[in-house]
């Protein structure tokens, strides 16, 4: 069986948790949080499509855990149902293990989901916080509404680090939520302006969308110390972006020294390293505590 390869890489929202990478193939994928460690999934047929009883045209294939793939352990394969119509293990290998294998090293992949859907802020009709993105419109009828979610929800207020507390969390989730009254998608363009797709004659510019995916100018000034907090403990999932100006960037480098694990695991998917001093300082950090 031969396969088209494709590598990019998709948003986790709603939470914003980081970028995913993806190494898409037929019938199976490989997605990683951190360039490193690898989750093999293997799509199979859901219980519609195999007794036809639905009349949705597109009825996405259900994705199985198949297994993990690292460099220094390599593929380690999970129990199947013999029932599922899972691929082999031979095109398991010839396709997402002979990929990662070679081209890990152009991590990051380039960000593909371009689809986005907004909470739109009821006064002034700008997008206000992202909750959902898409690779294709196709999908986008097939995805639920969210909330605003500041972090998970299985996350324990105990592990926030820094300034942020549990009141922060709370008093923003509150007030995005009830500052906006209905949700939008978006198609951005190369140059970030967006186009609705529910209006037509709706183009918004590239100075609409936060770069940080939060307009904390739309945020009331009692809002503004916790939004400060929040956006300083993301710092090191948030420096995953690929469309930061360099001084975003560079407030965000020198506020994620202050999570030194959470910016390790993820420094393989960093589109940019402004100052390799910072990420020195960290590992070392790490190396002196036992990591």
């Amino acid at each position: 069986m031969t396969s088209t390869i494709d590598c990019f890489s998709v948003r986790q929202l709603s939470p914003f948790v980081g970028n995913i990478q993806i190494v898409q193939a037929d019938y199976c994928r490989a997605m990683s949080s951190d360039g490193i460690h690898w989750q093999i999934q293997a799509s199979c047929e859901t219980h519609q499509q195999v007794w036809n009883i639905s009349e949705d045209e597109y009825i996405p294939r259900r994705y199985v855990l198949y297994g993990s793939w690292d460099q220094n352990n390599g593929f380690s394969s999970l129990p199947l149902d013999p029932m599922l119509d899972v691929p082999s293990l031979t095109h398991i290998e010839n396709t997402l293990i002979n990929t990662l294998q070679h081209k890990t090293i152009k991590l990051p992949f380039p960000h593909r989901d371009r689809y986005e859907c907004w909470l739109i802020d009821t006064l002034t009709g700008k997008p206000l916080a992202i909750t959902n993105s898409a690779t294709h419109e196709y999908m986008i009828p097939h995805m639920p509404n969210k909330p605003w979610q500041a972090i998970p929800q299985q996350q324990s207020f105990g592990s926030l680090a820094g300034k942020l507390t549990a009141e922060d969390v709370h008093d923003l989730e509150s007030c995005i939520n009830q500052s906006t009254s209905i949700s939008e998608w978006f198609y951005r363009h190369d140059d970030n302006s967006g186009s609705s797709l529910s209006d037509k004659t709706r183009t918004l510019s590239g100075n609409n969308f936060p770069e940080l995916l939060i307009n904390q100018a739309l945020l009331p000034d009692t809002l503004q110390s916790a939004v400060t907090n929040y956006i300083h403990w993301q710092s090191p999932r948030l420096l995953s972006l690929h469309s930061l100006s360099s001084k975003t960037r560079h407030q965000l480098e020198l506020a994620a020294q202050s999570y030194a694990l959470e910016t390790s695991k993820r420094l393989n998917i960093y589109p940019v390293q402004l100052d390799p001093g910072i990420y020195n300082k960290i590992m070392v950090e790490l190396k002196i505590r036992g990591h």
